[in-house]
């Protein structure tokens, strides 16, 4: 996706489903108090990850996923909280990035029905339940917007995809309005199996998120939901609305290296971090809020990648993962990320690395936010990546006075 350098976007509303709870509120006050999230979870057998818990959900969920009905609540959110009244319904999209859509509860149906009589099971809204991007749709109908409504899959950038998207196609002036996010629900036994498997999820707290640490081993799942609204700002500006924070610059690369494992040289960070800077001194940016997983090889990928992208300001720019506070959460990662940036850029000050307590001497560069730092006015740069070599970085800044 090109960066458009004449223009940028605003962010009007913010709305979320994590494991701080329902709510931007309950977010802040996590990301403030620098309070980790992540429990062992019961019915997993003690797996550590960061579980949403239940949230309020109005009857146009009662025949959606869990994942979907995320997204659907915190897309209200958002909605509500930029304060749109009546925008032009066929120029409003809705973008809904996600990685395993309904996957956990297909799996979970096909465990109880296989424990039943054999033959095949059908029911009729089984065909929304497990249809991938149910929740914009439902979001969509509920408002009644009629500019493209589509989802979009990208494994672990997806919703990063669809936020730049979104931009995209504002700038482009295809619509003036578009509701962006993602959102995952992975906390099922098949699931983490699968990445317990392949060494990347903690099955016990021993061995739980520590990006970028000496002794970092594995990620730790989580399921959340993150939704933006995005204006142009000439729409923003007609109604009356300020922005929360405005993109100002985005961009996306892949690299043809291996499906799980990424270019231990990081080219796919470097590559997509310079589109988003376009032209911007690396050394303004505030800070930088990583991927970050605590794994080994990506981690290590990532920060080769960022001392290329940073043209030698990386030691002077602190940087986060906020997986330890929220877990993984896959493909909808990227948006409940940005939103928990957002509710802390006008603060000025970075979110601690909560599992990271000794940086790896490997990483002499990096300055890691251990503790709860203050930054400049500057911008942040946010990195999501995906299995299949992909990353899309976003270029957020916080509001301009007026």
């Amino acid at each position: 996706m090109k960066r458009i350098r004449d223009r940028a976007v605003w962010i009007t509303g913010l709305g979320a489903v994590t494991a701080a709870g329902c709510g931007t509120e309950r977010l802040g006050r996590a990301l403030r108090g620098a309070r980790s999230c992540v429990r062992p979870f019961a019915s997993l057998g003690g797996v550590p990850a960061g579980v949403a818990g239940e949230f309020t959900a109005g009857p146009e969920c009662r025949h959606l996923d869990r994942s979907a009905a995320m997204f659907l609540t915190s897309a209200e959110e958002a909605w509500l909280s930029s304060r749109l009244e009546s925008p032009d319904p066929e120029r409003c999209a809705v973008i809904e990035g996600g990685s395993l859509g309904p996957m956990a509860e297909l799996l979970a149906a096909q465990r109880a029905r296989s424990s039943r009589a054999p033959g095949p099971v059908g029911r009729p809204l089984d065909l929304v339940r497990f249809m991938p991007g149910a929740g914009g749709v439902a979001f969509a109908g509920a408002r009644g917007l009629r500019g493209p409504v589509l989802q979009l899959s990208a494994g672990s950038a997806s919703a990063a995809c669809a936020i730049a998207l979104a931009a995209d196609r504002i700038v482009a002036g295809e619509v003036d309005v578009a509701v962006a996010g993602g959102s995952e629900c992975p906390l099922q036994e098949d699931i983490v199996a699968s990445f317990a498997a392949a060494g990347l999820a903690a099955t016990d707290e021993s061995i739980a998120c520590r990006p970028f640490d000496r002794r970092r081993r594995r990620t730790v799942l989580g399921e959340g939901a993150g939704s933006l609204v995005l204006e142009s700002p000439a729409h923003a500006r007609s109604r009356g609305a300020a922005p929360i924070a405005i993109l100002e610059g985005w961009g996306s690369a892949g690299e043809s290296h291996d499906t799980v494992r990424p270019d231990p040289r990081g080219t796919v960070v470097r590559d997509a971090a310079r589109r988003a800077l376009g032209n911007r001194d690396p050394a303004a940016l505030a800070w930088i809020k990583t991927h970050g997983t605590g794994t080994r090889l990506g981690d290590a990928a990532e920060y080769r990648g960022l001392v290329a992208a940073m043209d030698g300001a990386l030691p002077r720019v602190p940087v986060t993962s906020l997986k330890p506070l929220l877990g993984h959460c896959l493909g909808a990662s990227a948006a409940v990320e940005a939103v928990a940036l957002m509710l802390v850029i006008r603060e000025r000050f970075v979110p601690v690395s909560l599992g990271t307590e000794e940086v790896d001497g490997k990483f002499p560069d990096l300055r890691v936010a251990t503790g709860q730092l203050e930054c400049g006015p500057g911008p942040v740069l946010a990195l999501a990546e995906g299995f299949g070599g992909r990353c899309v970085a976003l270029l957020l800044a916080p509001p301009f006075p007026g």
